[in-house]
């Protein structure tokens, strides 16, 4: 099924009223800016759940909420984009929409800056707002299932500076065959992270396909490919004793035997940015193109 990448005119708040609230921790002008948004969401009669993990806000009218237990109207997070990473791999909810501040190195997916949250947060509290969609990956081995990735997910040697050697299946159909330092699948999102880092194309969002991508692969043995999120694609370790890593986003890493499969595809389930505009192509040019002139 496909679905828009953008929501118009979405209805932020529910009769609960309730915001989460996560930092990237152990920085203390994070913590700075963290109270002024609690003050300021608490100050809108706004219920403020707050992860004790990251967050050191102590307001007598928060409450104190895992990232895992949280149930909220959507999630605002203060760093970068692995911020935003972890706070995906621990909510409940992956589809809860999030609202992201930027103080990270490069904060791709992040929307506002630290002097602009207060008056950002104030249009998505009156819905003056959209929310955009974005492609998440399944993936597992057999019937062991790994956490959804909305980045990449990467097939890596367990042992630093080997190499191992795919065959790579697209819904059966064996494509290609070859050595390299590892493999990703990533979506449309993470072509912009680790796939571009590693010599893949950006894909725009509204591009109904998932990216290939070998990682250092000698004498060009594996090729990048562009795939439809309709398919199922699977890496196969062929060397006897080469064992894997499936790695999701960088953030989780589950074990991968040899002669084992690999079968990733597109996860039923979205990621949710509010953003105030449909920014793709600003945040991609302010952002991620280096200005030369």
């Amino acid at each position: 099924m496909c679905f828009p990448v953008i929501e118009q005119n979405p209805q932020i708040l529910s009769d609960k009223q309730t915001v989460g609230l996560v930092c990237r921790p152990g920085r203390r002008e994070i913590e700075r800016i963290a109270s002024s948004v609690a003050e300021h969401l608490l100050s809108k009669g706004i219920h403020l759940q707050v992860d004790p993990g990251s967050c050191n806000v102590t307001y007598d009218s928060v409450e104190t909420t895992a990232i895992e237990d949280m149930d909220s109207d959507f999630v605002v997070t203060i760093g970068g984009d692995g911020t935003i990473l972890y706070t995906l791999t621990k909510l409940r909810n992956r589809e809860t929409p999030l609202f992201c501040i930027n103080r990270g190195t490069v904060g791709f997916l992040t929307e506002s800056g630290t002097t602009t949250a207060l008056s950002s947060l104030d249009r998505v509290l009156a819905n003056d707002c959209i929310i955009e969609r974005n492609t998440n990956i399944a993936s597992g081995v057999e019937e062991r299932r790994f956490d959804d990735a909305l980045n990449e997910v990467y097939v890596v040697s367990a042992i630093p500076g080997r190499l191992l050697t795919f065959q790579v299946f697209l819904d059966n159909v064996r494509i290609d065959y070859g050595r390299a330092d590892g493999a990703m699948l990533a979506t449309p999102c993470g072509s912009t992270a680790y796939a571009l880092a590693a010599g893949g194309s950006i894909l725009a969002p509204d591009v109904n396909g998932l990216m290939f991508v070998p990682v250092c692969p000698p004498r060009f043995e594996l090729k990048s490919i562009v795939v439809p999120d309709s398919a199922t694609l699977e890496l196969e370790l062929v060397k006897p004793g080469a064992h894997g890593l499936a790695v999701i986003d960088g953030q989780t890493r589950h074990n991968v035997e040899a002669h084992e499969r690999v079968w990733m595809k597109k996860a039923e389930g979205v990621t949710r940015f509010i953003r105030l505009y449909d920014n793709y192509y600003d945040r991609l040019n302010t952002r991620l193109v280096p200005r030369t002139l």
